[in-house]
């Protein structure tokens, strides 16, 4: 392989390192790849920079998760922009910036926007962990240390993702 797998954001449980010797294991061309429990769908763009599939389906059961992807492919640089306006809203809360992780939270788990605002959480929790509580409430942290992946970034990462399909 050459090159990175690109990503969007950090995502714990990414097998974007360990791509290129998982391809290792799989013909060079074949029709179809499945990626179960797909998470930000590492060995699907791995292999789809290589071309090496006719077809590509992704799944996952966080439907989130799987509408970020979509979106990252389908209309990125609309994902981006959304990305772009929750992330410098939260610089409208000076040293209180985790409370806006807050509030977007609590708007993840009222079900307002999903897509954007999962991938800011992911983007601002601490080390990319999603993580879900018994009640099915995005129940992680933020990183107070950082404010998450800047949004020139992801859209890199967008970018090269979305020109892999």
């Amino acid at each position: 392989m050459n090159g990175k797998t690109p990503h969007i954001v950090q995502y714990q449980g990414s097998k974007r390192k360990l791509a290129p010797q998982i391809l290792q294991y799989m013909p060079k061309r074949f029709n179809r790849l499945i990626e179960p429990f797909s998470g930000m769908a590492a060995i699907t763009i791995a292999a789809a920079m290589e071309h090496r599939a006719s077809s590509y389906i992704i799944n996952d059961l966080n439907k989130p998760l799987v509408e970020i992807l979509e979106r990252a492919i389908e209309n990125p640089s609309q994902l981006v922009e959304e990305y772009r306006k929750i992330w410098n809203e939260q610089f409208l809360y000076g040293d209180n910036h985790v409370e806006h992780f807050y509030s977007v939270r609590d708007k993840f788990n009222d079900g307002q926007d999903t897509s954007v605002n999962l991938l800011y959480l992911i983007a601002r929790c601490v080390k990319g962990a999603v993580r879900y509580g018994g009640n099915g409430n995005f129940n992680q942290s933020p990183d107070k240390r950082r404010h998450g992946t800047n949004p020139d970034n992801l859209e890199k990462g967008v970018s090269r993702k979305s020109r892999t399909y």
